[in-house]
């Protein structure tokens, strides 16, 4: 039962992978070198595929633009079962398990909140604001991680010791790692 729950988290996983990197491969934005031919000569050192407003891409956001953001919840769904499955959760770890859920899908939004907010003035606002809005924006990312913590540390800390070196791999790669 275990093992089908694993391929089958597997599955999802891949399968929603790859629809997000066909979504991601398609490049509907103008690029908008940061550092064009009147500040460096030529195109300019940072003005490659990929190289935009602040350096994160065509619309200033990184991994956050063309709608990677926009539709997080059954990749983060698929992402968390595929991890609960890895750590072998036991009954016993469930609330702790469901706290850290809980406390992941939070972050999720907020920073998708984030997001909605800082695109608005990417768009619009004066090079202060954006310089505003990133600065506001790193500093909701350190809240939320200092909001996530508390739950992280008590689903680690409800871990046997082979759990612990899963979730120490598992979260060194990111997966649902807030």
């Amino acid at each position: 039962m275990k093992q089908n729950l694993r391929v089958l988290a597997g599955a999802l996983i891949g399968t929603i992978g790859l629809g997000v990197g066909g979504a991601l491969a398609q490049d509907s934005q103008p690029q908008m070198p940061m550092m064009g031919q009147g500040m460096m000569g030529g195109q300019g050192m940072m003005a490659g595929q990929g190289m935009g407003p602040g350096m994160m891409g065509q619309s200033g956001m990184g991994m956050m633009g063309h709608g990677m953001m926009n539709d997080m919840g059954p990749m983060m769904e698929g992402r968390l079962a595929y991890m609960k499955a890895e750590l072998g959760i036991t009954a016993e770890q469930t609330a702790a398990w469901d706290d850290y859920a809980k406390a992941v899908k939070a972050r999720a939004a907020g920073m998708q909140e984030t997001r909605t907010e800082m695109m608005k003035v990417m768009h619009s606002g004066s090079a202060l604001d954006r310089l505003d809005a990133r600065t506001k924006a790193m500093e909701n990312m350190v809240q939320n991680l200092k909001a996530v913590r508390p739950s992280v540390e008590a689903l680690y800390n409800a871990l046997s010791d082979d759990q612990k070196k899963k979730a120490d791999a598992l979260l060194a790669m990111g997966c649902c790692m807030i």
